[in-house]
C-alpha cells in the first residue's frame, strides 16, 4: 500500500503571546519524535519567538493527519552591488542583524524522525508553487550533509556562503578506553594541562563554581561580558555582549531553562583566582559548548581555556554525558581537545532571477582573478 501523500500548508502569522502558546504544544510533540538538537527545541525556539515576536511564515506539514513538520520562515529584502533586489526567505532567523546574531547551529526544519527526505522536499515544493515572491531561501547553520540533501531535493542552484567544521568529545568513546579525558588526549596537549594545572594550585584548590539561583545565574552571565568583549570586540557582529537584542534573548533563555538543568554556567577558579566562565546548553546526554571567557595571563605556560574546558569536560564525563559539542569554529583549541564530527554551512537556495545569475558570474570572475594574482 503506498503511503499517503505529504500535505503543506503555509500561514503567515504575526507572532503574540497567545498564537505563541498555541504554537508550543505542536511543537513539543513533534520534538520528541525527531533527532533534532537544542537549537531546535521549544526552549530555544520558544524563547526566539517571545523575545522578538516577528512576523513569520509557518510551513506545516501533515501525512495521515499526523504532524510530521514544521519551520518558521521570516521574509526581509536584501539590496546588495547596486543591482541586487532579492526577497530572502530565513528559516530560523528574522533576518535583521542584531537579533540573528544569536548564533543558531545544527539548523533544520523540525521534522519526525524518519520522514526527513519526504518533508524537506515537500516543504520546498510548497514553497515554489506559493504565490509568496520570494528568491533565496537562506538556511545558516545547517549541518553540511543535511544542506546537499535540501540542495538536490530542490532542483535549485546552491550557494555555500560559508562553512566551519564541528568539533567535540566523545565522553563515552573515552569512558570506555581511557580512565580520564586527560589521559585521552594527546601527550602534548596533557603536559600543557597538567603544568598549568600545577602552577595555578599555588593560588589555591581549583574547582568548579556554579550560580545558586537564576538571578545569580544571570548576573555570572553578565559578568563574562567585559571579557568576551575584551576579546572578540564591542562592533556590529563581534561580541554579542555588546549587542542589547543578544543579551536580552540569552537572559529570556535562562530565566526559562537553567532551574530546569537545561542550560549551564559555571566558572572555573583555582582558590579566588578566576581562570575560565562557561555557558553551555544540555540536551540530554549531549552538551552544547555554546560561549566561554578566559582570563587571560602574560605567562604563557598558562593556559586557562585548556584547563578550564578539561575540567569541566571530566565533570560531564563523571556525571554520564555522552558528548561534548564545541559546534563550530577553526578555533585551534578546539581540535587540541576534542575531533571533528562534521561541518556545518550557511546555504543560499536561488530561484531563476537574472540579477542573482549575473552577481554569480561576477563572483565567480572575481574569485578567479584572485586566485590568479596569488
Amino acid at each position: 500500500m503506498l503511503a499517503e501523500k505529504v500535505s503543506v500548508a503555509i500561514k503567515a502569522v504575526t507572532f503574540s503571546q497567545s498564537n505563541i502558546e498555541a504554537l508550543e504544544e505542536r511543537w513539543q510533540r513533534l520534538y520528541a519524535h525527531s533527532d533534532a538538537c537544542f537549537f531546535l527545541s521549544w526552549r530555544w525556539i520558544g524563547n526566539w519567538l517571545t523575545t522578538y515576536k516577528p512576523e513569520l511564515l509557518i510551513l506545516e506539514a501533515v501525512r495521515s493527519d499526523h504532524l510530521i513538520g514544521l519551520g518558521l520562515l521570516s521574509m526581509t529584502e536584501e539590496r546588495r552591488h547596486g543591482f541586487v533586489v532579492s526577497n530572502c526567505m530565513r528559516l530560523h532567523q528574522t533576518g535583521q542583524t542584531n537579533e540573528d546574531q544569536i548564533w543558531i547551529e545544527y539548523n533544520d526544519f523540525l521534522i519526525k524522525r524518519g520522514e526527513e527526505q519526504a518533508v524537506s522536499k515537500a516543504f520546498l515544493d510548497a514553497l515554489k508553487r506559493n504565490e509568496i515572491q520570494w528568491d533565496e531561501l537562506i538556511v545558516s547553520g545547517i549541518d553540511a550533509g543535511r544542506a546537499s540533501e535540501l540542495s538536490r531535493d530542490s532542483g535549485m542552484h546552491a550557494l555555500i556562503r560559508w562553512q566551519t567544521p564541528c568539533v567535540g568529545v566523545d565522553l563515552e568513546g573515552v569512558r570506555s578506553s581511557a580512565s580520564s579525558y586527560l589521559q585521552a588526549l594527546s601527550s602534548n596537549a596533557r603536559y600543557q594541562i597538567k603544568r598549568s594545572i600545577r602552577l595555578y594550585s599555588e593560588f589555591g584548590d581549583l574547582a568548579v563554581h556554579r550560580p545558586v539561583s537564576v538571578s545569580e545565574a544571570i548576573d555570572w552571565f553578565d559578568g563574562f561580558g567585559e571579557q568576551h568583549i575584551n576579546k572578540w570586540g564591542r562592533l556590529p557582529g563581534q561580541s554579542g555582549f555588546a549587542n542589547r537584542e543578544f543579551v536580552r534573548f540569552h537572559h529570556g533563555l535562562i530565566r526559562s531553562g537553567w532551574e530546569k538543568g537545561e542550560l549551564d554556567i559555571a566558572v572555573v577558579k583555582a582558590g579566588d583566582e578566576l581562570l575560565a566562565g562557561f555557558y553551555n546548553f544540555i540536551q540530554g546526554k549531549r552538551v552544547y559548548f555554546y560561549l566561554g571567557v578566559t582570563i587571560e595571563t602574560d605567562d604563557n605556560r598558562l593556559k586557562p581555556g585548556l584547563v578550564g574546558h578539561s575540567m569541566m569536560i571530566q565533570e560531564y564525563l563523571d556525571k554520564g554525558q555522552n558528548f561534548y559539542d564545541f559546534m563550530g569554529g577553526e578555533d585551534r583549541y578546539k581540535k587540541s581537545l576534542g575531533r571533528e564530527h562534521g561541518s556545518i554551512v550557511k546555504m543560499v537556495l536561488q530561484r531563476p532571477r537574472v540579477s542573482l545569475y549575473v552577481e554569480n558570474a561576477l563572483r565567480s570572475a572575481r574569485n578567479l582573478l584572485y586566485r590568479g594574482v596569488q
